[in-house]
């Protein structure tokens, strides 16, 4: 007990405390063990895509030299054995942060090395990427070669990288799906970056799985994004007459609903030309 004066003669009893306050820990956000698995495939014909042949730039300084093999950058890997679609991308619908999965993706790097573009992340090279939304990306020259970057979709900017390895730095507040493209004639060179508000995303291994954990118990809805190959436009340097950009049709976007739960049954998720109205 502590008496507390007031004045010359009043006196307050305060109570002393017997017992150290303890804190609960149950408010706390407890990260979840359920989530979804499955199988994105493909149904029917494979689909042939043809390549390119094209000099390392289309600029009239470059035209005496081999035009060389360049592959479509939006070809479909599709495995034989199992019509097992790679690098389809999945993601949880929705516009919550989920407090639940407050970790962000691992750092990118936009790397333009032997004329290709590609994404590193988590120490692996593939053409997409995934970002929180609000975080920074790195782009960075590895070659003596003066490229530039150009983002459209949910960015729009342009990035000359005109010095080897000096990284140059760009936030995306805005989330979707931001194409990366050359924007010094290299047609081939495109990669992907999917900006979202959470982190519930992946892409399919090389026999169309995938898994992604941590998620909410309970169904949900899911998007598979692809990018489409099929080419709608060209543009052509007006000198040299080579391609300068192509432009591709609508991607596909194919929904989904999964129930998240610690022992997920898998899903299969089939795609077919159908969905990306490829002509016959």
């Amino acid at each position: 007990m502590v008496t507390l004066a007031l004045g010359c003669s009043e006196k307050i009893a305060i109570p002393t405390p017997t017992e150290p306050t303890v804190f609960s820990t149950s408010l706390k956000p407890k990260k979840s063990t359920a989530g979804i698995k499955g199988q994105i495939v493909w149904q029917g014909i494979l689909p042939t895509v043809a390549g390119f042949r094209a000099p390392i730039s289309p600029l009239s300084e470059h035209i005496g030299n081999p035009r060389l093999a360049w592959p479509n950058p939006s070809t479909p890997k599709i495995n034989p054995k199992n019509n097992g679609l790679e690098n389809a991308v999945v993601t949880l619908e929705s516009t919550e942060p989920f407090s639940i999965n407050a970790e962000g993706f691992p750092p990118i790097e936009v790397e333009t090395n032997q004329f290709k573009m590609l994404v590193k992340q988590a120490g692996v090279f593939s053409p997409i990427g995934f970002v929180r939304q609000g975080d920074s990306v790195n782009f960075i020259n590895r070659q003596d070669f003066f490229f530039s970057i150009r983002a459209r979709g949910e960015a729009f900017f342009s990035i000359p990288l005109s010095q080897k390895n000096k990284p140059v730095q760009r936030s995306f507040p805005s989330a979707g799906v931001v194409t990366l493209t050359s924007g010094t004639g290299q047609f081939w060179m495109q990669s992907h970056l999917i900006i979202l508000p959470h982190t519930f995303a992946t892409r399919s291994d090389k026999d169309g799985l995938f898994e992604i954990s941590g998620l909410p118990e309970g169904k949900h809805n899911f998007k598979v994004w692809l990018p489409n190959w099929q080419i709608t436009n060209q543009e052509i340097d007006a000198e040299t007459w080579e391609i300068t950009r192509l432009e591709f049709a609508k991607d596909l976007e194919k929904t989904f609903s999964s129930t998240a739960s610690e022992e997920p049954s898998l899903e299969v998720i089939k795609i077919s030309g159908s969905d990306l109205a490829i002509k016959k």
